[in-house]
């Protein structure tokens, strides 16, 4: 079975910012552990496709090398950060 992942959105990195849609109704589950030396990424499908859309603006739009952003628990601002992605042209 085929299916296709279709996301329309306006390239920030001229202003080297990057925008995310986060929904409260929708309960993103991402927390990141190290796990005998590996590092182990659990999330349910929504806070995947969140991700997908992250990576997909960073690796089709023009950031500069060392644009960074920084992604908490839950993609929840209250929470600790859990992971920091870095371009690196």
């Amino acid at each position: 079975m085929k299916k296709i992942f279709n996301y329309e959105f306006e390239d920030e990195s001229e202003q080297a910012i990057i925008s995310y849609e986060y929904d409260e109704e929708i309960e993103e589950q991402l927390s990141i552990k190290i796990e005998n030396g590996c590092t182990v990424i659990y999330g349910n499908k929504s806070a995947f496709l969140l991700l997908a859309k992250i990576f997909s603006k960073l690796a089709i739009s023009d950031y500069e090398d060392g644009f960074h952003l920084h992604i908490n628990n839950d993609f929840d601002t209250d929470n600790i950060e859990t992971l920091r992605i870095v371009v690196n042209n």
